[in-house]
């Protein structure tokens, strides 16, 4: 968790009653904090095992002639739940909510395998890996998360959670590559295993040279069920 993030919580602006009064030595800073936004995201961190084998998946794909924006290995993960914009007091409010569906989940394992694309290999947008064993796991753990992010006044996922691991994108500009050929002889492709024994709060901080994600929160699954 950043030094920022963790003096914004501390901070306890009150709003003056009666006639307007000189605010107090430091309300700026906290109101400023209070305004923050923190752009937010909750996921399952990948096994350095899988990544180097995505990444290796990737040159095969850059190699085969695939011109595609491929996500940089440090940078993959599983998303369970995406939540944009999120300013300093409600991102304690998040993390509240991720511990909370930790501490009633079991760590389990996930196999990945297997690649893809939305929305189809003919018109791709993004490409994935996908989740061959564990996905329901998964899946479970992805609505747990987001009742308990309802339960705090976030807005909840309209559509099924699909378990999988985006590797690239298509480039902006120009007709989407067809894909399918080159993806048909990789569908049945096993990448490996790794258990699942927490979810992280992660924020992402936009740069010229591409997104950085920091760690925000570590909420480890505790469960017995």
């Amino acid at each position: 968790m950043s030094p920022g993030i963790r003096a914004a919580r501390g901070g306890d602006a009150r709003a003056a009653h009666g006639s307007p009064a000189v605010a107090p030595a430091g309300h700026a800073e906290r109101t400023g904090a209070e305004r923050a936004h923190h752009r937010i995201f909750i996921a399952v961190a990948l096994a350095p095992v899988l990544r180097e084998a995505i990444a290796l998946i990737q040159h095969r794909l850059a190699v085969a002639g695939a011109d595609l924006r491929w996500i940089p290995p440090e940078n993959l993960h599983l998303t369970l739940k995406f939540l944009g914009a999120v300013t300093t007091p409600r991102l304690a409010r998040v993390t509240e909510a991720v511990h909370d569906a930790a501490s009633r989940t079991r760590s389990f394992t996930i196999t990945l395998g297997g690649l893809g694309a939305f929305p189809s290999a003919r018109r791709p947008r993004v490409v994935w890996v996908g989740v061959t064993e564990g996905a329901d796991r998964l899946s479970t753990l992805a609505g747990d998360l987001d009742i308990e992010l309802g339960r705090r006044r976030f807005p909840r996922e309209h559509r099924p959670f699909q378990s999988h691991l985006t590797i690239a994108r298509v480039r902006s500009g120009g007709p989407p590559p067809d894909l399918s050929e080159l993806l048909a002889g990789l569908h049945d492709l096993a990448l490996g295993s790794q258990p699942v024994e927490a979810m992280f709060v992660m924020e992402s901080m936009l740069h010229p040279s591409g997104a950085i994600y920091h760690p925000v929160e570590e909420a480890v699954l505790r469960g017995t069920g």
